[in-house]
């Protein structure tokens, strides 16, 4: 009899506490996760545009411009005398580009290279955000797994009690049944939990081969963003590489219609030609000024081009809201779960005593089965959702910390001026 009773109030003690610890072993480690977005494919793509980008504005820079030859032959027949001569002539050009149409030129391929450079950050930080969900998805199954893992040892044990109960004669063989019911359905729980486990881990490793899933600790409590949330939206506007991106869009498409109002002036082409007439005996050397004349087509690329303009800065002023308030919510969002996090610790912790003293009562012949089969499936319930809300909480403080560039020493900030640089 003691020894089912000692056994009965191991089982009871032996509930599942999650560990609480100031420790945030919970992340990537940032090398591994600097190196797991440099290889990502949208940031490659990224990157391999922005190449693309700096060459094209090379080019800009020296301009289009190109030497143009032409060669004539022809024969002139003179009628007094008669005769026929061999003639022939050639001719070099080449536009002559303006010093005015030169900067904007210049500037528009400046735009066109900080524009590329702003799509790289924004790259980053897409693909940091969606490996912080993936990772994080991961997280929540390997607690939720880890709960079942121990609510399997805690079934087998269960059954072991009951067994010796019944051996003695202090139990029906009805709570064999009964322990047995709950030990499958926890195995099967279990099982379940270890597919999802392995699903989440292979989505995190097809998305990013050189990052490795593990928690070598326990996950740390949550805790309400430091600082306020006027402070923290600052912080998210000043380092957002999508506003920054829309905000070079519109510099972009401001220097093209620039660029555009500037071809609109008259086109020079100077060249030299020389001949060779009259059987070569005369020898012509002279210079070519030729002039293109702009027509409405030029006007009409402009207005395009400054309307684009007109809507890019638009769609920045309203990018540059949504993400302010976006910022907002996300703080608030964070603050909250962490509170949520809170009372579902507690809750979880309360449901846990209820469950110990039903196994307590039970060592002592003072309850049934079914009471602490039951106390330990609404203790099971509170620590799943302990473990969730908990994942949620560090989740949701992650995203915080990555949006305003604080998370991992990222190589994020090309292009970006004085203002965004890391902290």
């Amino acid at each position: 009899m003691n020894a089912v009773r000692c056994l009965t109030l191991a089982l009871a003690c032996a509930l599942p506490v999650w560990p609480l610890t100031g420790q945030a072993g919970h992340l990537p480690d940032p090398q591994a996760a600097q190196a797991a977005l440099q290889a990502a494919p949208a940031v490659a793509q990224a990157r391999g545009e922005l190449a693309a980008q700096t060459y094209r504005s090379e080019g800009l820079g020296r301009g289009t411009a190109e030497w143009s030859v032409t060669a004539d032959a022809l024969q002139r027949r003179v009628d007094v005398p008669r005769d026929r001569y061999a003639e022939w002539g050639l001719a070099v050009s080449r536009p002559l580009r303006m010093p005015a149409r030169a900067e904007a030129d210049r500037a528009l391929g400046a735009a066109r290279l900080a524009h590329a450079e702003a799509s790289l950050g924004e790259a980053l930080h897409e693909s940091g955000r969606q490996l912080l969900a993936l990772w994080f998805d991961w997280l929540a199954e390997a607690g939720q797994s880890d709960v079942w893992r121990t609510q399997v040892e805690l079934a087998e044990r269960q059954l072991d009690a009951v067994n010796a109960r019944i051996r003695l004669g202090e139990a029906a063989r009805a709570e064999r049944v009964s322990a047995e019911a709950a030990r499958a359905n926890v195995r099967l729980q279990a099982q379940q939990a270890a597919a999802r486990l392995r699903q989440a881990a292979a989505r995190l490793r097809a998305q990013y081969p050189t990052l490795a899933p593990a928690l070598d600790e326990a996950l740390p409590q949550p805790a309400a963003p430091a600082g306020a949330a006027p402070d923290y939206v600052e912080a998210v506007l000043a380092h957002s590489h999508e506003n920054l991106r829309a905000r070079r869009q519109a510099e972009m498409l401001g220097a093209e219609a620039r660029q555009y109002a500037r071809r609109r002036s008259v086109d020079p082409n100077l060249g030299v030609f020389y001949k060779n007439e009259t059987g070569g005996s005369e020898h012509v050397l002279g210079v070519s000024l030729g002039l293109t004349l702009p027509g409405p087509a030029r006007r009409s690329e402009q207005q395009a081009a400054e309307a684009l303009r007109d809507t890019a800065n638009d769609a920045a002023a309203r990018l540059e809201a949504r993400l302010r308030a976006e910022a907002e919510a996300n703080f608030e969002a964070a603050t909250a779960l962490a509170a949520n996090w809170r009372q579902a610790e507690q809750a979880a912790l309360a449901l846990e005593e209820s469950a110990r003293l039903a196994a307590r009562a039970y060592a002592l012949g003072e309850g049934g089965l079914d009471a602490v089969l039951t106390a330990r499936r609404l203790a099971l319930e509170g620590r799943l959702q302990e473990r969730q809300m908990r994942v949620a909480a560090l989740a949701a403080d992650a995203r915080l910390k990555l949006d305003a560039h604080t998370l991992w020493p990222l190589d994020a900030d090309v292009g970006m001026d004085s203002a965004h640089a890391h902290p």
